[in-house]
């Protein structure tokens, strides 16, 4: 295997930018408990904070999608993976603010960040979703 610069370079800039996005998704997180803190208003703001983890999700299938970009056919979208993948794991990112939740099992929430991974995975499922289908030519 030949080493390829313009591969290594690739790696790094993603990886630098992965974590520029934690660092600033942490400062909103952070910024977003300020807000619950000072106005004691729980909804919007602990939604916004669930859903600043969406975006880890989508930049962890985005080179992914570069690569179906790359492919010649139709987009598509796998809904699928939308609805039996992803759907569950919204339902379950939202679980304890939905008003109307049915209890779960507890073995189900080892850790409170199961919430964030939840999230992130739902952010990796919309993003992986969508596929190029190559048509068969007749």
């Amino acid at each position: 295997m030949v080493y390829n610069w313009k591969n290594s370079v690739k790696y790094l800039i993603y990886g630098v930018g992965f974590i520029v996005l934690l660092i600033f998704l942490s400062e909103m997180s952070n910024y977003f408990q300020n807000i619950m803190k000072r106005t004691f208003n729980f909804y919007p703001w602990t939604i916004y904070s669930t859903l600043t983890y969406l975006p880890i999700g989508i930049y962890l299938g985005l080179p992914k999608l570069l690569k179906e970009f790359k492919k010649t056919g139709k987009w598509k979208i796998n809904f699928q993976k939308l609805i039996f993948i992803g759907l569950p794991a919204l339902y379950y990112a939202f679980y304890l603010y939905l008003p109307f939740f049915r209890p779960l099992p507890r073995f189900l929430f080892p850790l409170n960040s199961i919430f964030s991974l939840s999230i992130i995975m739902v952010g990796y499922i919309i993003i992986d979703s969508f596929i190029k289908v190559e048509e068969n030519e007749k």
